[in-house]
């Protein structure tokens, strides 16, 4: 009989020891349960690519710079090669445009000396004859003959200036033809350097694509998850790794009751450690969610489920904490 009154005395201390608990922890104090959480961040593919070597693990730190993973893409490579070919055939033909015009310019250069040559051996001959006929007038008396001597003179002259006129304008002609082909030539070269230009722009930005297929880390944190094997190919923007800032970036409580239902968006709380008292830091209510079940940690007893409305906190990335940790909010 004794035994008997003693299991329910003990019954009745643990019901009164977690009615106490409940209403200290829950609803008679200020404070409210919670659990520190990071923020993920989705590393993803710009392109369709293949997976190559993977240096990471779920659980292994990284640092900003640590190499993730390499892909690579048959696609861009292509794109990469077929542009370089168009760059250096653009280029080749500016320098073959450049020997054609100087074998044009050349060409023509030849007729001038042609021409100049051809005119100065028309005009020797006339000057000789008009050299001779002056001996031979020097030689007669003046007499009817002389007259005609003049005009044949005054026709050799006339034929003299004809044939001068007539080089200069043939020449004339070889300069504007050597002018025409060296504009044909600048607007021709224009065309190829902006194709060429446009060429390796796009080039410049295909290979800084090509360096950005590796993945990075760019912050300090701890991989979440790897979605990719090595040789497996990925669809463009797909996520290939997963990583948790080390620190707690959010805060997930529960207001249990009615208490401290009066805090708004923006309030400025304490988040203090559960089992380190000492361990807090300053956060700001961002929001407000349902009505949930306390997560499992924070369930008082396993035959009695907890809800509370959800309240979000955001704390700062450099804070004392740990990812999972269980927090009072004041």
């Amino acid at each position: 009989m004794k035994k008997y009154n003693t299991f329910y005395i003990v019954i009745a201390i643990l019901f009164i020891t977690l009615l106490t608990i409940n209403l200290f922890f829950f609803k008679g104090s200020r404070s409210f349960p919670g659990v520190t959480y990071s923020k993920k961040y989705m590393v993803n593919t710009e392109r369709a690519s293949i997976a190559g070597n993977t240096y990471v693990i779920p659980g292994q730190p990284v640092e900003p710079g640590d190499l993730l993973l390499e892909l690579s893409s048959p696609e861009l490579t292509l794109e990469i090669e077929t542009l370089k070919k168009e760059i250096e055939v653009l280029t080749i033909q500016k320098a073959e445009n450049e020997k054609l015009l100087q074998s044009k310019i050349n060409l023509i250069e030849a007729e001038r000396d042609l021409i100049t040559g051809e005119t100065e051996n028309e005009i020797q001959l006339y000057q000789n004859q008009i050299n001779l006929n002056k001996s031979l007038t020097n030689q007669i008396t003046r007499d009817q003959n002389s007259v005609a001597t003049n005009d044949t003179l005054t026709d050799f002259h006339l034929q003299i200036k004809y044939l001068a006129k007539r080089g200069l304008l043939s020449l004339q002609a070889l300069d504007i033809r050597i002018l025409d082909e060296k504009q044909k030539f600048a607007a021709e070269q224009a065309k190829i350097q902006t194709a060429i230009e446009i060429a390796q722009e796009t080039l410049n930005w295909k290979l800084e694509e090509e360096a950005r297929l590796n993945k990075y880390a760019t912050f300090a944190g701890i991989i979440d998850s790897v979605f990719v094997k090595p040789g497996e190919q990925i669809q463009a923007f797909s996520p290939v790794v997963s990583i948790n800032t080390k620190s707690p970036t959010e805060v997930i409580s529960y207001l249990v009751g009615t208490v401290n239902r009066n805090k708004t968006l923006g309030d400025t709380i304490t988040v203090q450690s559960l089992e380190r008292s000492r361990t807090q830091v300053k956060g700001n209510i961002i929001g407000y969610g349902s009505v949930v079940p306390l997560p499992d940690i924070l369930q008082k007893s396993s035959s009695i489920t907890t809800f509370g409305l959800e309240v979000f906190i955001s704390i700062p990335e450099d804070n004392p904490l740990v990812v999972g940790e269980t927090v009072i909010i004041k």
